[in-house]
């Protein structure tokens, strides 16, 4: 009986024991650890990265008993593979234009960067003759309303006179017009609006639903929103084979093809070109569609002939 009580005692009593010599190991170990037991200014006075070990050593020659292993730099180590690329290459830009112009044909790329031009630059409004401003001069509201530049591109303004307005931005035109009112006003806080987008006009004809002029409120307008303020082609169109027009001084007229099919249907940004005040955007109908304008005419008369015939006999 006695023997059963003891051996749980016995268990725990050993138990303990071997936990104690775990711990005992472990604390030796890490007292044994060279990064525990070495000092920073032991370290300094081994090795001198400036002039070298003052024991006679070349740290640089990589003498091992002057060097101190645990303190080397892993990066500093580690060399790159022979076959791969240095640090200070930049890798090749996929979109560089030599690369693009190489692949692209010469018409291609062209269109290329006229599309790429558009996109990377915000098109701003600049005013001119016919545009309408809605002019606000804070706490005056006798200077303030609405005013329409004239042709010779001023508005007539109270207390100034007329105000050359034209190719300015509306912040550029309140700059102006604070600095003409700041003789009568004292620090005047003019904000100018745009409420009439009248003086650039660009011009799409041909198969679209709404044929005529596209009112611009930018510098540039790209030929896919001219196509969609249109109305769109019509089912009659010759989509792959519109055109764009631009005119000039000398009478030379620049004639660009506009894929109109891959730029609206595909997302050929490439077609999609740059379209200035004064340009002009056709779209051909299809061959059977110009043929059935001709012959439409022509068996109207003989249909309805033919069923006013019917009509009589049937009575």
């Amino acid at each position: 009986m006695q023997i059963r009580l003891m051996m749980p005692i016995y268990f725990i009593v050993c138990s303990l024991m071997l936990t104690t010599a775990a711990y005992a190991q472990n604390f030796s170990d890490i007292n044994n650890d060279p990064l525990a037991t070495s000092a920073p200014n032991s370290d300094a006075a081994t090795v001198d990265p400036a002039g070298g070990d003052p024991a006679g050593g070349d740290p640089a020659a990589g003498d091992p008993a002057n060097v101190d292993p645990m303190r080397t730099d892993p990066a500093a180590s580690v060399q790159p593979p022979s076959g791969s690329p240095s640090a200070s290459t930049a890798p090749a830009d996929p979109l560089d234009d030599q690369r693009i112009k190489e692949v692209m044909g010469k018409d291609e790329y062209k269109q290329f960067v006229s599309a790429k031009a558009y996109a990377e630059r915000a098109s701003t409004y600049t005013l001119g003759p016919t545009d309408m401003i809605d002019l606000t001069v804070l706490r005056h509201p006798e200077v303030s309303g609405q005013f329409t530049i004239n042709n010779e591109g001023k508005i007539q303004f109270e207390f100034v006179g007329d105000l050359p307005l034209a190719g300015y931005t509306k912040d550029q035109a309140s700059e102006v017009i604070a600095k003409a009112l700041s003789t009568y006003i004292v620090n005047p806080q003019v904000t100018v609006k745009i409420v009439g987008y009248n003086s650039k006009i660009v011009y799409v004809v041909g198969e679209v639903g709404r044929p005529g002029k596209i009112f611009m409120r930018g510098d540039t307008i790209s030929v896919r929103e001219a196509l969609l303020d249109a109305g769109l082609p019509l089912l009659s169109a010759n989509t792959k084979k519109a055109s764009m027009f631009t005119p000039s001084d000398n009478g030379k007229i620049d004639r660009r093809n506009v894929d109109v099919e891959n730029l609206l249907y595909k997302g050929d940004l490439r077609q999609n070109f740059v379209m200035r005040p004064g340009d002009t955007l056709y779209l051909p109908a299809t061959f059977w569609a110009k043929a059935m304008r001709v012959i439409t005419p022509v068996t109207q008369p003989v249909g309805q002939a033919a069923s006013a015939g019917r009509t009589v006999v049937g009575y």
